[in-house]
């Protein structure tokens, strides 16, 4: 992964903006939050995330949603989160407003209650002091009327403030909703639908805010942004609302949303449900990315999407047999990789008969299987805010000796850095991140694919528009995977510092999931990692090395290699391997290979 170097940092400053606040601040909590995350016991399996996932919730107490909404809710058979205030004249007007038996009632319905506060007060850098009894308060009501401590929250008219993350993870909240804010104007009532990983679980963006003059193609605009990994957040009030008529929504919309959502089948769960899909302690190092690439993508108008429409139907059945007999994709994984439909997917799966019991056997032996990762599931736990929308045109797949169903994935190259790297950004960078050469001149590079090549080997070639060209060559064998990466330099400049970032990933090995860096070990140019038991190696090497080293919440390795300055006309050459060791004895093993005499030739095909 690309992070930040410790001599000099990797990228350009953050975006001095988060709700019209410093993101500084929510910088330095964010870190404090990871690091307390990464001290906490292992996260629970999760369940993958389906298309067509809406979280209902309901902001202010408004007696309609004990009166219309929770009917209607039971009659669809929908769970929903209900964020709970005394705010307004709570106390005084029981026409507008629920009854704490009321309340109670919609919990023992199966509905989830969340807190909004007492006061329904603004969350800002004035009122920070007070949150935490402004919180308890409603906490405490809650325990009089026999109702769980909260866990959710919702930002009081939708204000945020970065100080606020720190006193509610002390609170023990999992996920807090905000509004559409920043990257839409309020009075819209749009937004984007969450991301996980990129959105700070305690900033859950609504994807959007009912409004009385929505139609139903505003609803649908907000939910059905519910595919390819997000999920679509709905904030309501009250239907009707007479209280506060700016967000009132007519009781016939609202039977019709919940109509649609009913009819095409969509998944409808209270805001603490997310926890079945999502690991609150997985948080952003920097919420504030995720908010500026929206940004950006909505000035210039271009899709988030990161799909690969298939080619041609050979095309798409090499990459269903990938998808399906290998990495086991959910329909769902599928969808995000290729843009298809359910109904393609699902028709061209019974045309190929590609199905996990057709999945071919492999003979004793044979090297260690190596396929293009295929994208639609990314293959980091952590830290996705440091590689959005990653190119699997550098991402390889390498199945483990052990399992079948257990890979490591290699992003070679994940990055190459460059001279002079300030002012210009970097040569090449496998997602997006920070800014390269290239982003800065606002040029696209044109998606490719990995060539498999004889031998089982896979090779990838990119010649970028300054005419500089770097490519790679992955050959496995029945140990290893033996890695040979170029760069030749078609441009007018010499090239310095060439830096190459090359990631091992490992989230999809299990045993060496682990999100620390105390399972691994860096002894340049080797960087290992052991198993939770302690008796499996992931190894990665690559020569000349000029630094080896760990990012725990992705978890990955690195070996990264340097090329030699290049002149014009010249090409430069590193090498590298991938090995898997069984025992317990790490010191001997890359004693072993040491002994093969792979770091002078970058080859050892001739060694058993």
């Amino acid at each position: 992964m690309v992070g930040r170097r410790p001599e000099t940092g990797l990228g350009p400053p953050y975006d001095s903006e988060l709700a019209v606040r410093s993101i500084r601040p929510l910088a330095l909590a964010v870190v404090l939050l990871v690091a307390a995350s990464l001290c906490g016991p292992p996260a629970l399996a999760r369940e993958p995330i389906p298309d067509r996932l809406v979280v209902l919730t309901f902001d202010d107490s408004v007696k309609s949603h004990f009166t219309i909404v929770r009917p209607i809710l039971l009659k669809h058979k929908f769970r929903a989160t209900f964020l709970i205030t005394e705010g307004f004249n709570f106390k005084t007007d029981k026409e507008r407003y629920m009854t704490w038996e009321e309340i109670a009632r919609l919990e023992r319905d199966g509905f989830e209650i969340g807190n909004h506060t007492r006061d329904h007060m603004s969350v800002n850098q004035k009122n920070l002091p007070r949150l935490k009894v402004q919180i308890e308060a409603i906490n405490n009501r809650c325990a009089e009327f026999g109702l769980p401590r909260t866990t959710v929250f919702a930002y009081p008219g939708n204000g945020i403030d970065p100080g606020a993350l720190p006193i509610l993870k002390s609170l023990g909240f999992k996920f807090a909703r905000r509004g559409g804010a920043p990257e839409f104007p309020y009075k819209e009532g749009r937004g984007f639908a969450y991301e996980p990983g990129l959105d700070h679980p305690l900033l859950i963006p609504s994807a959007g805010d009912a409004r009385p003059d929505w139609t139903l193609e505003d609803f649908k605009r907000a939910v059905n942004q519910a595919q390819f990994g997000r999920i679509a957040v709905l904030q309501f009030h009250g239907a009707p609302d007479l209280a506060h008529p700016w967000v009132h929504s007519p009781v016939e919309r609202f039977q019709e949303y919940m109509q649609y959502l009913d009819d095409h089948h969509f998944r409808v769960i209270a805001l603490g449900d997310l926890e079945r899909y999502v690991d609150p302690a997985n948080v952003p190092s920097n919420p504030q990315g995720v908010i500026d690439d929206r940004r950006r993508s909505l000035e210039q108008k271009t899709s988030r999407d990161n799909v690969r429409p298939p080619k041609d139907d050979a095309d798409l059945c090499r990459w269903l047999q990938n998808m399906v007999w290998y990495h086991r994709f959910t329909t769902a994984e599928i969808r995000a990789a290729t843009g298809l439909s359910e109904g393609a997917i699902n028709s061209a799966l019974a045309r190929f008969a590609i199905r996990p019991d057709t999945k071919p056997s492999r003979a004793a032996g044979a090297p260690l299987l190596v396929l293009p990762y295929p994208g639609g599931r990314h293959p980091r736990i952590g830290f996705l805010d440091g590689a959005i929308r990653p190119q699997r045109e550098t991402k390889l797949t390498v199945f483990t000796p052990w399992d079948d169903t257990a890979y490591v994935v290699l992003d070679i190259p994940e990055a190459i850095r460059r001279n002079d790297e300030k002012t210009h950004g970097l040569l090449y960078l496998a997602h997006t991140h920070a800014d390269t050469m290239w982003t800065r001149q606002h040029i696209d590079l044109v998606p490719q694919e990995w060539q498999e090549a004889a031998g089982g080997a896979f090779v990838s070639e990119r010649r970028l528009p300054n005419g500089v060209v770097f490519g790679t060559r992955a050959t496995p064998f029945r140990d290893r995977v033996e890695i040979a990466m170029w760069l030749r330099n078609g441009s007018k400049e010499m090239l310095r510092d060439l830096i190459v970032q090359n990631c091992v990933m490992l989230k999809g090995a299990p045993e060496f999931a682990a999100q620390s860096n105390a399972n691994k070990v860096f002894s340049p140019p080797y960087a290992a990692c052991k198993s939770d038991r302690g008796n499996r190696w992931v190894i990665s090497a690559f020569e000349p090395c000029h630094r080896a080293w760990g990012n725990a919440p992705c978890p990955c390795l690195h070996s990264d290699p340097q090329f030699a300055d290049c002149p014009p006309g010249q090409t430069r050459h590193v090498f590298g391997r991938l090995s898997f060791y069984e025992g317990t004895d790490l010191a001997g093993e890359l004693r072993r290979i040491d002994a093969t005499g792979w770091r002078k030739t970058g080859s050892t095909a001739s060694a058993k």
